[in-house]
This record gives C-alpha cells, structure tokens and sequence, in this order.
C-alpha cells in the first residue's frame, strides 16, 4: 500500500522515512568528551518513549504550552519533537505566557524561577545520568522514566495553524516550522550558541532535507580531527 507522506501529521512525516535507518542523525559532542550518536532509529526511539511519557504523565496533548527551561542539548532536541508529535507549544522562559504554563520542563527542576503552579519535568543532561542527581524538588524524573514508556507512537494530525515554538519575539505555527525543507548539505555542523529558538527551526529543515547534524556544546573546540571523524561537509553559516 503506498502512503501519502503529505497526509502525515508534522512529525511523522519527518521520522517515519528515517525511522529505520541506522546512520547518523544527530551526533552530540560536550566540552568534557561526551559524544552521543543517534541514528534515525535511535532519535525516533527516544521521541516516541517520550512522547509517551508527556502524555501519559502530563495529560500533554494539543495546543498544550511546555516551557523549556533547557539549554541546547541532544535530549532537549528530542524532548521537542516529542512535544510536537502531541501538536503542544513548545516555548521559551521570556514568553509572557510561561508563567501560566502547565508544564515547565528543565535541569534545574527545584529553581524559585519556576512558578509554584506549574508541573515540572527534570531532566539531567550528563550523558550517563539514569537518574536526576540535583535538587529534583516535587519534579517528575525524566531520567528515570523515559525508559519505561513504549518504543512506538502514534500521533494524530494536529492543525497547522497551531503555535509550534515561540518566544517573547517570535512565534512560528507548524505549517510555518515544518514547511520549508533546507538544501541537502550531508553532514552540518552547528553551535548550541544558536539557542533553541534558531536551532530547532534549522534542525528540523536540514532533517527534512536528509541531512545529519553534529552539534557542539559550549566550550568544544572544533580541530581538524573532530572534522574528519564527523565526516563534516557544512557547516552553519553562524558557526
């Protein structure tokens, strides 16, 4: 049975093609040596346990607003797409509108910054982390519990009308983010220093165009040998 890719909801469109590939779609390198490569298997892997979870421990679903409270991070990626595969809004801490989110998600989960009525979502970033090692406070794990959710999803079109990222500034619907595929480079390097508003617009159309993306974390020195290793062929015009 042939299927129609452009009846697809936003993310499956762009996952369900790579869903079974085993080469390099996004690779993530931090100043201390971490290095972390997902296949497009693996990515979609990690978006589907995590959508799951948004929903099942969050009531996540359409036009929901998450703040992420995240640097630019490989889970950060992940835990967006994941959001978007339930049609939510993902947005910035500066967007007037955080402060009545439902759902903040973020590496320092018992921050005062975070107001009292919001749910809260932890999420360590140290690459070997099975567990939150700070101050959770009255924060849902997401360490913990990411791996006990179910390796499929499957979402429903949301409409495109509806606010995917948004910032104090700006704001893009999906129609918007997932619209505009970018020109095949092959292997793109990109700086956290983007942050996630420029980041994930780029990521996404570099995705949709077939490309795999290295991105470094801040204080990384990019050397000839990390270049190579990566098999780098472009790299982000502000990088």
């Amino acid at each position: 049975m042939t299927i129609d890719t452009n009846s697809l909801p936003f993310v499956e469109k762009l996952l369900g093609p790579r869903r079974a590939d085993a080469t390099p779609w996004l690779i993530w390198h931090s100043a201390d040596g971490e290095r972390i490569e997902l296949s497009g298997r693996v990515f979609d892997n990690w978006v589907a346990k995590t959508a799951n979870l948004l929903a099942e421990l969050f009531d996540v679903q359409e036009a929901s607003e998450l703040v992420f409270d995240l640097p630019v991070h490989w889970k950060s990626l992940v835990l967006a797409v994941a959001a978007w595969h339930h049609g939510a809004a993902v947005i910035t801490p500066d967007d007037p509108q955080s402060a009545t989110a439902a759902l903040w998600i973020s590496d320092r989960p018992a921050g005062a910054h975070i107001p009292a009525s919001a749910d809260v979502l932890g999420v360590d970033l140290a690459a070997l982390a099975l567990s939150f090692t700070g101050d959770l406070g009255p924060a849902e794990d997401y360490n913990t519990e990411v791996r006990a959710f179910a390796d499929d999803y499957y979402p429903q079109p949301v409409g495109g009308s509806l606010s995917a990222l948004r910032t104090a500034n700006a704001e893009l619907s999906y129609e918007q983010l997932f619209s505009h595929p970018g020109r095949a480079q092959g292997t793109i390097l990109v700086s956290s220093e983007l942050g996630m508003e420029r980041l994930l617009p780029f990521a996404i159309g570099q995705w949709q165009a077939g490309d795999a993306l290295v991105l470094v974390g801040p204080g990384v020195e990019i050397t000839p040998r990390l270049l190579e290793g990566e098999r780098v062929t472009a790299r982000h015009p502000e990088h």
